[in-house]
C-alpha cells in the first residue's frame, strides 16, 4: 500500500511539471507573437510616414507648407539646398526626414531618363521572346 502512494505521487508530480512545461512554451509563443505583431505595426507606420514624406517632397512648391493626408499630416520648410519633413501620423508618431532639394533641371532629367527606361523596356522584351506558331 506504502508503493501505490508513491506512484500516484509520482504521476501527479510529472503531470505538474508537464502542465508547467506547457505554460511556458505557450507564453514564450505568445511573446514571440505580440512582438512580431508590434514589430510589423511599426514597419507599416515607418513606411507610410516614408512614402507621406516623399509625396510632400515632390508636391513642395513655396519655402514652407503643410499638406493632409489620409493616414496624418506633413509640415515641410526647405533650409540650405535641403527640405525637412515632418509626418505626423494619427496615430500619434511622429517622423522627421531630410532631403536633399533637387533643382527643378534635376528633376526634368530624372523624369526623361526614366520615360526613356520604360520606352525601350517593352521593345526589348518582344526581341528576347521566342515567337510561337499554333496550329
Amino acid at each position: 500500500m506504502h508503493l501505490t502512494k508513491k506512484v500516484k505521487a509520482g504521476v501527479l508530480l510529472y503531470a505538474l511539471l508537464m502542465a508547467a512545461i506547457f505554460s511556458l512554451l505557450l507564453q514564450f509563443y505568445l511573446n514571440r507573437v505580440l512582438a512580431t505583431q508590434r514589430q510589423n505595426q511599426l514597419q507599416l507606420s515607418a513606411s507610410q510616414a516614408y512614402l507621406m514624406a516623399e509625396l510632400t517632397q515632390d508636391l513642395a512648391k513655396d519655402n514652407s507648407g503643410q499638406f493632409t493626408f489620409n493616414y496624418g499630416s506633413s509640415s515641410y520648410q526647405k533650409e540650405n539646398q535641403q527640405i525637412v519633413i515632418e509626418v505626423r501620423l494619427k496615430s500619434g508618431r511622429s517622423y522627421r526626414y531630410h532631403f536633399k532639394e533637387e533643382s527643378d533641371k534635376t528633376k526634368e532629367e530624372t523624369a526623361e531618363r526614366n520615360f526613356e527606361k520604360e520606352k525601350t523596356a517593352p521593345e526589348e522584351s518582344k526581341e528576347k521572346r521566342p515567337s510561337q506558331t499554333h496550329n
